[in-house]
């Protein structure tokens, strides 16, 4: 017997919600000199790399790990929508001790999620 539309797209909803529910807000900044130092030994790990701030980093178990990030707003007011929809799949590749941001994104995978014009936006995240 063939599944009801209703109860699969019910199902659906149901799994959109977990997934949103789980999701962590913060924020993101991006830089622009690729010069990763903390993970890797400064091995190129290409461009849709990140820095972690102390409050992801624990120790350095954070290298390596990969996070979804997704815009939810901008914080400046540079730009009247900043976020340019979608998400981006970053690795982190190293520690930012001074960042004003929760990830400190490539400026490449920062452009992916939203306009470099506004310098900080709002996320959400998940690994």
């Amino acid at each position: 017997m063939a599944p009801n539309m209703n109860s699969v797209l019910v199902v659906l909803a149901i799994a959109s919600l977990v997934s949103v529910a789980s999701a962590i807000s913060g924020t993101a900044t991006f830089y622009t000199k690729l010069t990763p130092s903390a993970c890797f030994e400064g091995r190129n790990e290409g461009t849709m790399v990140a820095a972690a701030s102390k409050s992801i980093w624990e120790n350095g178990a954070a290298c390596g790990r990969r996070y979804r990030v997704r815009c939810t707003g901008g914080t400046t007011g540079g730009v009247a929508h900043p976020c340019r929809g979608g998400s981006v799949t970053v690795k982190i590749v190293d520690l930012c001790l001074d960042c004003q941001g929760t990830i400190d994104l490539s400026r490449q995978a920062f452009s992916h999620i939203a306009n470099p014009v506004e310098g900080k936006i709002r996320i959400d995240f998940t690994q």
